[in-house]
């Protein structure tokens, strides 16, 4: 059930969130990549640009970068002089410049002469979101799940019958889950207490039942063996029977509201505003579990919103 998690520098959370609007303001098929390494076409040396963005018009495949800078006070000329150089090094079609701050005339210019396309992104306020974008709240179940006991019972014969929890021969002290403390004797193999409880999961749905924001339930798995499987004990290795692996459940429901999900705005000087929510969980380390909605500031159909979902497959470990 361990939440240490460190979020990531507000300059790549502002990195990822450009590659994310660029994502789906784009076509299917678009691939956006936030980081990427890109060769350069003099030196041969790998370089490191916020983002890339990689399709195909037609027969012909197009290469955009992208590059943010999340600071003050507005961009001027000489960071846009800078991006023209790395932009032809890199043989790039476009680049797009994105700042926190906005930019300079002079930087307008000198990016309208060397084909590099400026964006503004912004915060906002949920009055100036377009109604359509606009939902009360989401709601995001999270799993917990820890270990409460690892009882084992020695093999006895190979007539199995289910053992009784309660009737255990040892209790294996608390250890890392993820040490490899069983063994197969003939082939060697190992695997440890989470590995039985990524079985568990493969073959039933341990939080069945377990009721959304409600106690903690604790129940238990019976891993039977033959008689070649042992467990590492402060004695030694011994052989063991059945597996009794007890673990305590539970489902917290996050709920992320309008007032504290992102808002931003997302635009050029002359083109298209687009704005977008974010939905994210505040969990420590579930920062990227996201609901996502993006729309032209303009938008008047409920056809123009582009939803994202990105809610991580599988279960926890514990």
């Amino acid at each position: 059930m361990a939440r240490d998690h460190k979020a990531a520098p507000a300059w790549q959370q502002f990195e990822r969130l450009v590659a994310r609007i660029e994502a789906d303001a784009g076509p299917l098929g678009l691939t956006v990549t936030s980081p990427d390494r890109v060769r350069c076409k003099i030196t041969g040396r790998l370089r490191e640009v916020d983002a890339t963005v990689r399709t195909k018009v037609g027969t012909t495949n197009v290469f955009v970068t992208i590059e943010c800078r999340k600071r003050r006070p507005k961009q001027d000329v000489t960071w846009i002089e800078q991006l023209a150089t790395k932009k032809s090094n890199l043989g790039a079609a476009r680049t797009i410049a994105v700042s926190a701050t906005g930019f300079s005339k002079e930087a307008q210019e000198m990016a309208s002469y060397y084909g590099i396309d400026l964006r503004h992104l912004s915060e906002v306020t949920a009055a100036e979101i377009n109604q359509l974008l606009q939902i009360d709240f989401v709601l995001f179940p999270h799993k917990w799940c820890s270990v409460a006991r690892v009882a084992v019972r020695w093999f006895r014969s190979l007539d199995w019958r289910m053992p009784d929890p309660e009737n255990v021969d040892y209790e294996l002290p608390p250890t890392d889950p993820h040490k490899p403390i069983f063994i197969n004797t003939e082939s060697g193999a190992r695997w440890s207490v989470n590995d039985l409880w990524h079985q568990l999961q493969a073959a039933a749905d341990p939080f069945a039942g377990v009721d959304r924001n409600g106690k903690p339930v604790i129940r238990t798995a019976c891993f039977p063996y033959p008689w070649n499987v042992a467990v590492e004990t402060p004695e030694g290795p011994k052989q063991i029977g059945d597996v009794l692996l007890s673990v305590a459940l539970a489902i917290e429901v996050e709920q992320v509201t309008l007032a504290t999900a992102k808002k931003v705005e997302y635009a050029g000087p002359d083109g298209e505003t687009l704005q977008r929510i974010e939905f994210a969980s505040k969990e420590p380390g579930r920062e990227d579990w996201r609901i996502s909605l993006q729309a032209p500031k303009d938008a008047a159909f409920a056809e123009q919103i582009r939803t994202t979902v990105n809610l991580p497959a599988g279960e926890p470990s514990i």
